[in-house]
């Protein structure tokens, strides 16, 4: 009976040794890690912070699409566009939130490459111009100045698209500096960013990658028209 008992003991001492020595790798590595990130240059640990902390950071890959639609059509207010006369463009857009998750790169290239101002701008007119190119010629030379903007806008939405990958999640910086891009230019002309009224459903559509697919129209000007 006394030899369980020391053998009992024994065994729960080892387990309190193992479980300390565990702990003592963990605290080590911990330390290690963080010793590791202070000694990164204060720029760098900046920069993190500040990406980190910024407002769409943790929104969807769609969600954050529609977030830069929602910048286009404060631009077209701002400027003073026919609203009726974008809307096919808006609509095309807005598509792109809630089509399926199968090929969602794909469609969503086709669907803004088709719009690129520097693509429709210096098509040569032909008969074989499809009528939507045609019309989407017509709307961007009349925009005059506004093109600045509006270019910009649809450049960046399709250049996230365009370096989005499988494996490429929706926490990366680089999406969120072409936003960054996007707001500054917009301030540079004058262009109000959307209410935080508008934009605060977008923060729901939290996801590591592309996301869910929802109706963003429903945030759309032209909703709020109807």
């Amino acid at each position: 009976m006394g030899n369980i008992r020391q053998l009992l003991e024994r065994g729960l001492m080892g387990g309190v040794v193992f479980a300390a020595v565990c702990a003592g790798f963990t605290g080590f590595f911990y330390l290690l890690y963080r010793l590791i990130k202070l000694m990164r240059p204060k720029e760098v640990r900046q920069e993190e912070q500040r990406i980190i902390s910024h407002r769409l950071y943790r929104v969807s890959g769609r969600g954050r699409i529609a977030y830069l639609i929602l910048c286009l059509e404060e631009t077209l207010r701002y400027y003073g566009q026919d609203f009726s006369a974008w809307e096919w463009i808006l609509r095309k857009l807005w598509s792109i939130t809630d089509c399926s998750e199968n090929n969602w790169i794909g469609i969503s290239l086709d669907t803004i490459g088709e719009l690129l101002p520097s693509m429709v701008l210096t098509n040569s007119t032909t008969e074989t111009t499809s009528t939507e190119i045609s019309k989407a010629r017509n709307l961007y030379t009349q925009a005059g100045t506004a093109m600045i903007v509006i270019n910009t806008i649809i450049e960046s939405a399709y250049t996230i698209v365009c370096e989005w990958s499988p494996d490429t999640t929706a926490h990366d910086p680089d999406a969120l500096r072409i936003i960054e891009k996007v707001e500054e230019t917009m301030d540079a002309f004058g262009v109000s960013f959307p209410l935080d009224e508008i934009i605060q459903p977008l923060f729901e559509q939290r996801n590591s990658s592309l996301g869910e697919p929802f109706n963003g129209l429903q945030f759309s000007y032209l909703s709020r028209q109807a």
